[in-house]
């Protein structure tokens, strides 16, 4: 997936936070499609903050194990989900997990 399929499928009426909700009950296919959807810009947050690729693609995996993990059990993400992604990638990138 490129930046652009992300930017369509928002486009398209992509809801994060139904997606969200959904792998809140242990759908794992949601939180997949949550990924397909979100991780550009996610990726693109990381670079920017670490400016190394392999820093930030490292980084990208823990956020959405810990993203996964936090999850489970909500009835709804903390805040809108793609907020609630780059808040949990802020946090990776200056080493606050």
């Amino acid at each position: 997936m490129t930046l652009t399929d992300s930017t369509r499928a928002a486009r398209a009426g992509v809801d994060l936070d139904a997606l969200l909700v959904r792998a809140a009950s242990g759908d794992r296919g949601a939180f997949v499609d949550f990924y397909d959807v979100t991780a550009p810009r996610v990726y693109a947050v990381l670079l920017t903050l670490t400016r190394e690729a392999a820093r930030a693609e490292s980084l990208l995996e823990g956020i959405y194990v810990e993203a996964w993990e936090r999850m489970r059990g909500r009835s709804a993400p903390p805040c809108p989900g793609s907020e609630w992604m780059s808040l949990i990638a802020y946090r990776h990138a200056a080493g606050r997990v």
